[in-house]
């Protein structure tokens, strides 16, 4: 009867450090992003794009850039300006635009340039 004791009670002891690692993770995690806070510049959006590969619009004083963020490098894709900067899921009637076309008009706009 007590390995039956000693085998729940590791069980719970187990399950309540997985619950408070969990806990802790949520609320430090939170707390790093508010702490990265700049005055000068901000992230406005990302997007995972894959494996370690994420899509970055950044706003640094009256600029907005796309970014590519890679595990070695940093790379600027594109300027937009504020008009290319559509929400993606319209309000109520209004229909909602994916991410490929404003990519393909972004790339466009460059080639037209």
């Amino acid at each position: 009867m007590p390995e039956y004791l000693t085998a729940v009670g590791t069980f719970l002891l187990a399950a309540v450090i997985i619950y408070l690692s969990y806990i802790c993770s949520k609320y430090l995690g939170k707390g790093l992003v508010r702490s990265s806070s700049s005055q000068y510049m901000r992230m406005l959006d990302q997007m995972i794009v894959g494996q370690n590969r994420t899509l970055v619009i950044v706003q640094a004083g009256g600029r907005y850039l796309l970014l590519g963020v890679g595990p070695d490098k940093i790379q600027t894709l594109a300027e937009l300006s504020e008009e290319d900067l559509l929400p993606l899921g319209g309000a109520e009637g209004e229909p909602s635009l994916d991410f490929g076309r404003i990519l393909s008009r972004i790339k466009r706009k460059k080639d037209e340039e």
